[in-house]
């Protein structure tokens, strides 16, 4: 019995100091919990002041910015007064820019054979862009960025359309040299026929006989240190085009001899030699 009761005892005793250490945990983990959300508490306020501060320095930036705006309708308006066109009208002249600089592109994704064929859109394009810089418009700087972009993509078309190609043409019924050099798509100048004529000397062999389905070479552009002739030219007027000096004209003279017959007399579709 004795032995029993003093195991009661030290179980009562443990059950009794668990229960103290239990407490003690209880209360350290309630500081823990104050003292954390004293801190976030403390966090929130600083977030608030932060907040405000930054809504305050946002209010002042929205001010700057909306003064910006005025100062830039202002300048806008300034501008569009100076040219004399509505911001409408401006609008539309970049938007036409735009179209063009497409078109170009379209144009230059093609082979120089196709491209030949569409060398009249490269002419009215540039006539076009000729006229547009006329305006008012094209001085602005945006304007003036398209314009240096298309120049400069015109250049390079040009180019193109000038190097030597030749394509093949088809002989239809009641073609002759004279109507297939008058078409459009091949010199749009019937006085050009003498050219189709020489390259195809080995099949043509008088230059008013063609024949239906006849395939003809058809040459285009020259090579760089050559020129073509075309009506209203002289070797006075291409010196002074190529040298920049009409006085030269004898150098090219001395460098064609074998086909030009007498210094005065040239004719179109002849192909100059041009001496450096």
């Amino acid at each position: 019995m004795k032995k029993l009761s003093v195991g009661g005892l030290a179980l009562a005793l443990l059950v009794l100091a668990s229960g103290n250490i239990s407490a003690q945990e209880q209360q350290m983990t309630c500081e823990e919990y104050m003292a954390l959300g004293n801190e976030l508490v403390n966090r929130e306020n600083a977030a608030n002041t932060q907040i405000e501060e930054l809504n305050a320095q946002l209010e002042a930036l929205n001010m700057q910015i909306a003064q910006l705006d005025r100062a830039n309708a202002d300048l806008n308006d300034q501008i569009l007064a100076a040219i004399g066109h509505s911001e409408s009208e401006v609008m539309a002249f970049g938007r036409e820019l735009d179209a063009i600089i497409a078109q170009l592109e379209g144009l230059m994704a093609l082979a120089p054979e196709v491209l030949i064929m569409r060398r009249g859109e490269v002419t009215a394009i540039d006539s076009r862009v000729a006229e547009l810089k006329q305006s008012n418009i094209a001085a602005l700087p945006e304007m003036m960025d398209k314009l240096a972009t298309i120049d400069q993509m015109l250049a390079e078309l040009k180019a193109r359309v000038a190097q030597p190609v030749v394509i093949d043409y088809k002989v239809e019924r009641g073609d002759n040299l004279w109507n297939i050099s008058k078409k459009e798509q091949i010199y749009d100048d019937p006085y050009m026929w003498p050219r189709i004529y020489r390259k195809n000397k080995d099949q043509i062999k008088d230059p008013d006989l063609i024949y239906p389905k006849q395939v003809l070479a058809v040459p285009f552009g020259v090579a760089e240190n050559q020129y073509l002739v075309t009506r209203g030219d002289f070797l006075f007027k291409i010196a002074a085009e190529l040298y920049n000096n009409a006085g030269k004209w004898h150098k090219i003279y001395e460098a064609n001899k074998q086909q030009i017959v007498a210094p005065d007399m040239i004719f179109p579709a002849q192909v100059l030699e041009i001496p450096k």
